[in-house]
Parts: structure tokens; sequence; C-alpha cells
């Protein structure tokens, strides 16, 4: 990987900033379609979010206790044979053109994935984290884990039996839908813990971007 970066800082002076060196392993392959790729935005309103995956309560060495000053001990774990079975169900999915998007959820768990997929569309979404499966039970855990294997999918409403049908075996929670306005909102327990707009989510986003440059 690119360890080194040289640019400016704020008073126009030349800088370098290097990390340590750092191991990049990719994966090549061949698409027989590329019409079929999935971008990672939400594309429609009305269309309905579901996560694939166990979310648990890891947060080890993530994005949220960094952020808080800790590392955490529980890291999260890789399940080679649920992963596979969750990956396998996911490429016929795509193959049979079931899904508007997908997005692997990563750093800062699923509400930074929830985050990019309404920014990079400009859609906001209304969703409930209260039916996730796997064993986080805390709303800070269910909103920053981050658990492996995951993918935050949505689907158009006349989609929505095929793709139930066609996950079956896989953990899955049904999370809500695209709105068509600018509002963001995620509920706990019967309970609203995050309520902002795209654009502030937007603006935060652009404003860390800028101000790294």
């Amino acid at each position: 990987m690119f360890n080194d970066f040289k640019g400016y800082d704020q008073k126009g002076k030349p800088i370098q900033i290097s990390i340590p060196p750092t191991l990049l392993v990719s994966g090549i392959s061949v698409m027989e379609n590329f019409n079929k790729a999935l971008s990672p935005e939400f594309k429609n309103p009305g269309d309905v979010i579901y996560l694939l995956g166990e979310t648990n309560a890891e947060l080890g060495g993530g994005e949220y206790f960094k952020i808080l000053g800790y590392v955490g001990n529980k890291v999260p774990q890789v399940d080679l044979r649920k992963n596979q079975k969750t990956y396998s169900a996911l490429e016929k999915l795509i193959e049979k053109e079931v899904l508007a998007s997908a997005l692997s959820v990563s750093s800062g768990g699923l509400a930074v994935a929830l985050a990019k997929a309404s920014v990079g569309a400009m859609l906001g979404c209304e969703v409930s984290i209260s039916s996730l499966t796997g064993g986080a039970q805390k709303n800070h855990e269910k909103l920053f884990s981050e658990s492996q294997g995951r993918i935050l999918v949505s689907v158009p409403q006349n989609k929505v039996r095929t793709f139930e049908k066609m996950i079956k075996g896989v953990s899955v929670a049904r999370l809500g839908q695209v709105s068509r306005g600018d509002k963001f909102t995620i509920t706990g327990e019967n309970k609203k813990i995050v309520q902002t707009t795209v654009k502030k989510l937007y603006d935060a986003y652009h404003g860390f971007s800028n101000s790294q440059i």
C-alpha cells in the first residue's frame, strides 16, 4: 500500500506523513456481466433495508472505542462457515438482480454503513435496530460493533418476497426502508436514538475529508 503522504499543511508548508508498512490483500475475479455490478448507495425511496449476518458485541480495536480513547478486549471474530454461507447467498441475489444496493459493514459498524448508503444517494432512511441477529444487546454495540461478514442491502418492494425466499438459512434482519426526504432516523427499543438529516451527515463527512487535505 501507499504508506507515505506528501502535501501541505494549513499554512502551505510541505509535510510528509508516514505510517508503518501494512499488508494489502487483493482479490481479483471475472465478472461475466458488469451490468449486474452493485453500488453501495441506496437507490429508491420505499426500498426495504436488510442486514445480512450477525452483530455481536465486538467493538475491540474499532473506531467507536478509538474515539472514546479505549481499545477494548472483544475484537471481531471471523466465522468462515457462516460468512461463506452469507456471501454465497449474496452472490445468488446479485446474479438474479434482486438487490438495489449492497455495502459491506466495516469500520464504524452499522451506523456508519447506513450513513454512507444515505449520503451516497442523498436519500434518508428510517430503520430500527431492535431485531438484529447475533449477541449484541446494547444500542452502542448494535450501532458500532465491527462484527465481520455483514452486508447492508436494499431491496425493491416488488422483489422482497423473492429476497426473503432466497435468503432462508442465512442470518438476516429487516431494518426499515429508504425514505424520500432528508431525515435519517435510527430507532432502538421503541426509542429514537439517532435523529438527524442526510445534509448534516454529508457536511460532517466532507468537513472531515477537507480538513485532511
